[in-house]
C-alpha cells in the first residue's frame, strides 16, 4: 500500500505513506502464505526480502510509479512584513497593518517514483506542477482584498517507514519538498510528517486483493521568510474609480503617522501606485516584500481508503480536516518487482 501527500506553503505539496511488510493470519490464506515461503526471490529490492517471504510475510513489488492530484486549502499568518519599491530599501510595517483571515489554495498533479529499500522502509521523490491561489485581505491602512494567482513547480524527497501485525497497519512519513513560485526569489521549503494507523481488509479468496481504511495525523513546517515581487498592476488587477479614489485618500492619511524611516519609502511606494491609478505608468514597477509566514495550524487530522485489486495496481483517495487546514488527495499507483540479481 502506498500513500501520498505533497503539501508546501503555496504548493503544497506533502507526505508519501505506504504500508509495507504484513503478515495475514487468516485460513483462507494459508496456502498463498505457504507459498512465500517456497518461493525462491530472485530480485535485488528490496534487501531482506527473500528473507521476508521464507518467512511467510507478503511484501509490496520494490518499484512503483504513481500519479498523484492534489488539492489544498488552509489559513496562513504573517507575523512580520516588510516593503519597497522595486529594488529599493524596505520598510518594516509589521505593525502599522493588519490583515484579516488569509487564506490559500492549491492544486497540484505529482509524479512520484518509489523504492522500497527494505521490506519496512521505502524511500521516493517528488516532482509537480500546480497552481496556487492566495487571498489577502487588508484591514488596515485599507480595507482592500487582492487575490494572487501564480504557477508554481516543486521536487523533493523522503522517507516512509511501514509494516504490520496481522491486519492492523502502522506508517510513519517524512518528506522535504521545495516549490518555486514564480513571484518568488527563492524557492519555498517544506517539511511534512505524517503518522497513520489503519485496518487491512483482505478478500477472503484472494490474498492479494483488499481495502485499507486509515486515520492519522499530519504536520507541516514551513520556511517562515519569503522573499518575492508583486508588479502594482497585478496588486490592483480590478479597481474601479471611486476604490482608487477611496485608496489614495486613507493610504494618504496612514502615511502622515508612520515614523520617518518608514515614511520616505513607503511614500515613493503610493507615488507609485497613484500613477498607476491615474494613468501615468502601466503598473511595471514592483512591490518588493519580504514576510515572516507561518501555517496558523500545523497540525490536522487526515482519514483515507485504498482498494488494492493486485500486487501491481492500487488506487487511493484520502481527506484532511479539522484544525485550519483541508484536503484532498486522488492517487493511481502501479507497482513492478524491478530486476532480477
Amino acid at each position: 500500500m502506498c500513500l501520498y501527500r505533497n503539501v508546501i506553503f503555496f504548493l503544497v505539496p506533502a507526505a508519501y505513506a505506504q504500508e509495507g511488510v504484513t503478515k495475514v493470519i487468516n485460513p483462507y490464506h494459508e496456502a498463498y502464505h505457504d507459498s512465500l515461503k517456497k518461493m525462491s526471490y530472485p530480485y535485488t529490492f528490496p534487501f531482506l526480502g527473500k528473507n521476508a517471504y521464507k518467512k511467510g510475510f507478503d511484501i509490496p513489488y520494490a518499484w512503483g510509479i504513481s500519479p498523484v492530484y492534489f488539492a489544498q486549502r488552509q489559513d496562513i499568518e504573517i507575523a512580520e512584513i516588510a516593503v519597497g519599491l522595486n529594488d529599493g530599501p524596505l520598510a518594516d510595517i509589521s505593525g502599522l497593518v493588519k490583515f484579516g483571515r488569509i487564506e490559500n489554495k492549491v492544486s497540484t498533479f505529482t509524479i512520484r517514483p518509489d523504492l522500497w529499500v527494505l521490506p519496512f522502509l521505502n524511500i521516493y521523490g517528488i516532482f509537480g506542477f500546480g497552481k496556487t491561489s492566495t487571498e489577502v485581505p487588508l484591514v488596515q491602512p485599507i480595507d482592500f482584498t487582492t487575490v494572487q494567482n501564480f504557477d508554481a513547480t516543486s521536487a523533493g524527497f523522503g522517507f516512509t517507514f511501514a509494516g504490520g501485525i496481522g491486519p492492523v497497519i502502522v506508517i510513519i512519513d517524512n518528506n522535504f519538498n521545495w516549490a518555486n513560485v514564480e513571484a518568488f526569489v527563492e524557492p519555498v521549503p517544506a517539511y511534512n510528517f505524517d503518522a497513520r494507523i489503519g485496518h487491512n481488509f483482505v478478500n477472503p479468496r484472494r490474498a492479494d486483493r483488499s481495502v485499507t481504511l486509515w486515520f492519522g495525523a499530519f504536520y507541516q513546517k514551513i520556511k517562515a521568510d519569503t522573499d518575492g515581487h508583486i508588479p502594482i498592476s497585478s496588486l490592483f488587477p480590478d479597481v474601479t474609480p471611486e476604490q482608487a479614489d477611496e485608496i489614495r485618500e486613507r493610504l494618504a492619511e496612514w502615511v502622515e503617522g508612520l515614523p520617518p524611516a518608514q515614511e520616505i519609502i513607503m511614500r515613493e511606494v503610493i507615488q507609485k501606485i497613484n500613477d498607476f491609478f491615474e494613468g501615468r505608468e502601466p503598473g511595471d514597477s514592483e512591490i518588493h516584500y519580504v514576510l515572516d509566514k507561518r501555517v496558523a495550524e500545523p497540525w490536522n487530522l487526515i482519514f483515507g481508503a485504498q482498494y488494492q485489486h493486485n500486487k501491481n495496481w492500487q488506487i487511493r483517495i484520502e481527506i484532511g480536516t479539522f484544525g485550519k487546514r483541508t484536503q484532498f488527495l486522488l492517487n493511481l499507483n502501479y507497482r513492478f518487482p524491478g530486476f532480477r540479481r
